[in-house]
């Protein structure tokens, strides 16, 4: 590269730099952050999603976020904030699921949530994990991490798992252990974990 061809940046440099220094006493000006910067490839964004789960006629579930991205032509629902009720055959509301974050995918009508997940039935019942998934054709919760699941005088834990929404039937995958506080069998809870063949 020759000498000319390199001064000419250097001068647009130094004359870039000495503007910037007669608009603030040597301070470049500083643009404000955009804290609502929303992800660009989102097709659509929602605030304060309400959406119904059906299955066969009957509503099995209501999903709540505060936010909800949209990607794959609306088929993929990424959420902010998650919270799903259950319903009985019934329709009382039985159960719910909490999430810091969550997915929902239209087309499998697979709900998983992530981040400090926890379903808390009316009977008093709780399952934790960091991940848990709901699929709506089958009803049932799935899970292949640790989870936590307590109930009046017990508590179960393991890796793995699966289960209905208002967690009457639980198996354990793998590694289960759990420690009772109540003699003599005490009462039934939530309905006898068992750990899956």
């Amino acid at each position: 590269m020759s000498r000319l061809s390199l001064r000419r940046p250097l001068a647009l440099a130094g004359l870039a730099a000495a503007a910037l220094s007669a608009c603030g006493g040597g301070k470049a000006p500083t643009l404000p952050a955009n804290k609502n910067a929303l992800p660009d490839s989102a097709d659509q964004v929602m605030f304060g999603l309400r959406h119904y789960l059906w299955n066969g006629g009957l509503r099995r579930a209501q999903l709540r976020a505060d936010t909800a991205f949209f990607y794959d032509e609306m088929n993929r629902m990424e959420l902010r904030n998650m919270r799903t009720t259950f319903y009985s055959a019934s329709g009382d509301s039985n159960a719910v699921m909490l999430a810091a974050r969550g997915t929902y995918d239209v087309r499998t009508q697979k709900l998983e949530g992530r981040g400090d997940v926890q379903i808390t039935t009316t009977d008093g019942c709780k399952l934790t994990s960091p991940q848990l998934a709901y699929e709506r054709l089958a009803n049932q919760v799935t899970s292949d991490t640790s989870f936590v699941f307590t109930e009046p005088g017990r508590t179960l834990s393991g890796i793995g798992l699966r289960t209905d929404p208002q967690l009457r039937n639980l198996q354990v995958f793998r590694n289960a252990s759990g420690a009772s506080s109540t003699r003599g069998g005490g009462t039934r809870g939530c309905g006898g974990a068992r750990r899956a063949r």
